[in-house]
């Protein structure tokens, strides 16, 4: 193989390497503060496209999704089939709880003769339910209901971090224990650097009571 071979072929190969990366892994703007402190607005984070075909979202992870027109970025709470349990006062969510407090929450509450109540669902085996890190002012899970694995665009490259979604979590002493996203209602924003993924300062209603699987408030 002559020299000038070798250097087309280096370049085919580069090129090829440039295409593949660029489609795969997508650099995304995170723009507005529900994800804070997390990804404050303004902060890249790189996408990557094709992981969610061969995995499963799991909790913690932080995935870019389509709702609406609009994208999203959220921390997976809970992830296909999983149950939410949650304290609501009427059909207004309070705070989620932590799995294996539920019990003794909801007799707490019972013995107070409290107008708040413990609520639960389960997560469609088809979807995911998302929260944000910034939890009282992030637009998510609570107010759309759970995400639709389809509809998932992909999984930030950040750190899983089961802990951080978490946070907010009601404990029986009463004290709030955080979750991470962004939201971007007026949809995204495509071009060849990739697209922006906007927040809301909107407090998030909360989910209705008694119902199998989240639904838009």
């Amino acid at each position: 193989m002559s020299l000038r071979q070798k250097r087309w072929c280096m370049v085919v190969a580069a090129a090829a390497l440039v295409y593949t990366a660029g489609t795969l892994f997508q650099p995304t703007v995170v723009v507005g503060q529900s994800m804070y402190p997390t990804l404050p607005s303004g902060r890249v984070i790189w996408l990557d496209r094709v992981y969610y075909r061969m995995h499963t979202p799991q909790r913690g992870e932080v995935i870019v999704f389509r709702h609406d027109d609009s994208v999203y970025v959220k921390r997976v709470y809970r992830g296909p089939g999983e149950p939410v349990y949650y304290l609501a006062s009427g059909d207004d969510w309070v705070a989620p709880i932590r799995e294996g407090r539920v019990d003794e929450i909801r007799q707490r509450y019972r013995e107070a003769h409290s107008a708040l109540r413990v609520r639960s669902f389960v997560v469609p085996d088809d979807s995911v339910f998302v929260l944000g890190d910034n939890f009282q002012i992030s637009e998510d899970s609570r107010v759309f209901g759970p995400v639709p694995v389809s509809s998932i665009i992909g999984r930030a490259r950040l750190e899983q971090n089961k802990v951080a979604a978490m946070v907010y979590e009601l404990a029986p002493h009463g004290v709030f224990h955080s979750t991470a996203n962004a939201v971007t209602p007026g949809g995204p924003r495509d071009d060849r650097n990739g697209f922006s993924v906007r927040g809301t300062s909107r407090a998030a209603p909360a989910l209705a009571r008694d119902r199998d699987s989240a639904e838009r408030s």
